[in-house]
């Protein structure tokens, strides 16, 4: 009963967090740019004043306007609570595929919004969303593969406990986890693939899908983008470093594991931060050139562990 109790309140606490970790990414890039930036609690009180205002739709809009924010919140909601957060145990029930099958119906939700509002940059966003996923999604298939053979397992909970030792962080082990951060960096469309602070509506590829929304659909749209970015973090730090993570449930293992989940969550969030400061966006044409090489260090890394 107790492991069922922490289940449920860590995936809770992601949720909760999930918002302020994007106020510490933004404030990590205003840090580096050299300005103080806005507060850590900027994005909830973003949401918060999305949620009082009122809903605008197009009149070209059908159903699915109303119905997809809807759909893509309850599916990232649901992604938290199928994914070690602090603690793990392999009686646990989270396969990668229901995983990834949750990740792909926010995706579909979002491009089904951009089609329905009949815009052209709404369109054009979608397009550049699915073009992007055609590269993206054999890159998953790879790491969950590599992932497998590795733990002989496709539970996420199962694999973070195999993976909590650090002497089993081979070569091929990191090298897969540089393929997973570069398809985490794409399909949450972070900078160079996509600029999340843009609003020049020819580079837009996320922001351009909700444009036509407003009020409590824009934030639960942008709520479950949130969670999903936090979530694919989570699966990368779980899966690929997840040393100190809780398998017991004594008081110390639950605080060493959620303390190490910060820090880590802290480094990974830096590093990005440092890259889209660093880099500028990429060209449309340019971004299966990176995804390629994402799936051949995954290929590498496989026939790396399988061969050894």
């Amino acid at each position: 009963m107790e492991q069922y109790l922490i289940y449920i309140i860590q995936s809770l606490i992601l949720i909760l967090l999930s918002p302020f970790f994007m106020g510490v990414i933004r404030r990590l890039k205003a840090f580096i740019r050299g300005y103080t930036g806005a507060s850590l609690f900027q994005p909830y009180f973003d949401l918060a004043r999305l949620f009082r205002k009122g809903r605008v739709i197009s009149t070209s809009s059908s159903f699915v306007t109303r119905i997809a924010p809807i759909i893509s919140f309850a599916a990232s909601a649901s992604v938290m609570f199928l994914i070690p957060v602090f603690y793990t145990n392999s009686s646990l029930l989270g396969n990668l595929f229901v995983v990834i099958f949750l990740m792909s119906i926010i995706k579909f939700a979002n491009v089904l919004l951009g089609l329905d509002c009949a815009s052209t940059f709404g369109g054009m966003g979608s397009s550049r969303e699915l073009f992007i996923s055609m590269f993206a999604e054999p890159v998953m298939f790879v790491i969950i593969t590599f992932l497998y053979i590795e733990t002989k397992s496709f539970n996420i909970y199962k694999i973070s406990a195999v993976n909590g030792v650090i002497s089993n962080y081979g070569v091929a082990h990191i090298i897969a986890a540089i393929a997973f951060f570069i398809l985490l960096i794409a399909e949450n469309a972070r900078m160079p693939v996509d600029n999340p602070e843009t609003h020049l509506e020819l580079t837009m590829i996320h922001e351009a899908m909700i444009l036509d929304l407003s009020g409590r659909d824009l934030a639960l749209v942008e709520l479950s983008s949130y969670m999903k970015f936090i979530a694919y973090i989570t699966i990368f730090i779980n899966c690929f470093c997840p040393f100190g993570i809780a398998q017991t449930l004594s008081f110390a293992a639950i605080i060493k594991g959620l303390s190490l989940l910060i820090i880590k969550m802290l480094i990974c969030l830096g590093v990005i931060s440092f890259n889209e400061t660093l880099y500028a966006k990429f060209r449309l044409f340019r971004i299966p050139e990176i995804l390629a090489a994402s799936f051949s260090i995954g290929i590498v890394a496989i026939a790396i562990n399988f061969f050894r």
